[in-house]
């Protein structure tokens, strides 16, 4: 087998540190092939020695990718190539977070050995004692439960809806729905960030709010049908009931809406999308707004702050005695960095992660203060996509998330009260510490906009925040799901099976 063990032996660590999920018949396959000798006319052909060696090559790399935690080859491919292109910087600096200190040590530690040892004895039964005990060991392999659990979870979620014009409006009032690109309490503690300050300035908080995508488009439309349940994925990309589209719903109650995005890269197709499959309104144009960043493939991350006082100032100049904005903010997505900054791959990931963050939540809050002096009322909702996966773990590492983990998808959800009767800071922070999701969002929005009174004390009474429905955790993306029952979190991915993801496996 030669340099081959090197490859059962190394592959076999990375099972039990978690990173892939080592499949024993084919690799035992791929052993016998290898070892077992060429007829005696084919072993004196080089082209036949170089085709065995080349298929062999092939075959080995496509088990390794199929055992690994990423999505398949086909996808990935597909994946890359709506990006429009990934940087070489940024390409660099995700293969550099990617690396574990510890595991590449271990490598080099084997490949070493079997360097040394292959001068002294035959590493062939040592590699397929490695692969063999696997076998013997035995792996996750499913949770009988979890399917039908799926089943009447997505059965229930179907006759789920949150109705609005079924009560009548409150005092006027404007709602400003931010969707902010990778946030999630994980990233925030990965960053070295103070959660429970930069959410202060919030009158209510979600803290166990489930995004359930781990991307931007799939999270954008859950959002815009939140006042319906939670809907399977490939139905995200069909014609959904008329009650499930929040934006109709607020226009049929009079509101005028508006959509803003701060970086439209073409090859997302997400303007396109949200307005297709979500209601939204064509983007307030962003020309002349100032670039702050520069998004991972190139494109303009347009500020923030500047997008949501052209909102406000289009806003006063509507005769409309309600208004709605869905904006999408992606200043802390992954690969972005500030415009004109360079050699930025070569800086921490959390160092930069920090700095957007802390320049968003400052951007939030002069943005709240100029809502203030307008002396109209709002309600600002800051709900994330999902998270930036900025730790990472043994199944994904840090940047991908294909796979919908809980540190990728419980997101920090909050409320902010802006206008005569509601107080500068909250005086008594309500928390909703239950399992929630969209829907929860929904019943929300329907109690502020059919309150009689504006402020807290109407808004957000206990009556209220008690009747916000929960969400058992279930979370999705089109290729991967991530149920949560009985304590313990369950996986069907590209296998097509259920498997129980490890603890230690989690990263958290």
């Amino acid at each position: 087998m030669g340099p081959w063990a090197f490859y059962f032996l190394a592959k076999t660590w990375l099972h039990y540190r978690g990173h892939i999920r080592l499949d024993v018949l084919p690799n035992l396959a791929l052993a016998l092939l290898l070892v077992l000798p060429l007829p005696r006319r084919l072993a004196a052909s080089r082209l036949a020695r170089g085709a065995r060696l080349a298929a062999a090559l092939a075959v080995a790399a496509l088990l390794l990718w199929h055992e690994t935690w990423f999505p398949s080859v086909g996808r990935t491919t597909r994946l890359l190539s709506e990006t429009g292109g990934i940087s070489p910087a940024y390409l660099a600096r995700f293969v550099g977070g990617s690396v574990d200190p510890w595991d590449a040590g271990a490598l080099a530690l084997i490949l070493a050995a079997c360097l040394l040892l292959a001068r002294r004895i035959t590493l062939t039964p040592l590699a397929f004692a490695a692969v063999l005990s696997v076998a013997v060991t035995g792996t996750r392999t499913g949770a009988a439960e979890a399917g039908p659990y799926v089943e009447r979870f997505f059965e229930a979620e179907s006759a789920r809806a949150v109705r609005l014009g079924e009560r009548p409006l409150g005092p006027d009032l404007d709602l400003v729905l931010l969707h902010v690109c990778s946030l999630s309490w994980s990233d925030l503690r990965a960053a070295g960030l103070d959660a429970e300050a930069l959410f202060r300035r919030f009158d209510l908080v979600f803290t166990r709010f489930n995004s359930v995508s781990s991307y931007t488009n799939p999270s954008a439309i859950r959002l815009l049908r939140a006042t319906c349940g939670q809907p399977r994925h490939r139905d995200l990309y069909r014609e959904a009931r008329k009650e499930c589209y929040l934006l109709d719903a607020l226009r049929a109650q009079g509101y005028a809406t508006w959509t803003a995005i701060d970086n439209d890269a073409p090859s997302y197709r997400f303007a396109e999308e949200i307005a297709a499959l979500g209601g939204a309104d064509p983007p307030i144009e962003m020309k002349d707004l100032p670039v702050r960043q520069v998004d991972f493939d190139g494109t303009p991350i347009h500020d923030d702050l500047s997008i949501l006082e052209r909102w406000l100032r289009e806003r006063r100049a509507s005769p409309a005695r309600r208004a709605a904005l869905y904006m999408d903010v992606t200043t802390l997505h992954g690969g972005a960095r500030w415009a004109g900054e360079a050699q930025w791959w070569k800086r921490g990931r959390a160092d930069l992660y920090r700095e957007f963050a802390e320049r968003l939540f400052s951007n939030l809050d002069r943005f709240f203060e100029t809502l203030r002096a307008s002396g109209g009322r709002f309600a600002v909702v800051l709900v994330p996509e999902h998270g930036m996966a900025l730790r990472g773990s043994t199944l994904q590492p840090p940047d991908i998330r294909e796979i919908p983990l809980p540190a990728i998808t419980t997101v920090p959800v909050g409320l902010k009260l802006i206008g005569e009767g509601a107080p500068v800071l909250p005086e008594r922070q309500r928390l909703v510490s239950r399992p929630t999701s969209y829907l929860a969002l929904a019943h929300l929005i329907e109690s502020l906009v059919t309150a009689p009174r504006f402020g807290p004390e109407a808004m957000l009474a206990p009556e209220v925040v008690d009747a916000i429905p929960e969400t058992p955790f279930v979370a999705e993306n089109e290729a991967s799901m991530v149920v949560g029952l009985h304590q313990k979190l369950f996986l069907l991915g590209k296998r097509g099976s259920w498997i129980e993801i490890p603890a230690a496996a989690l990263g958290e």
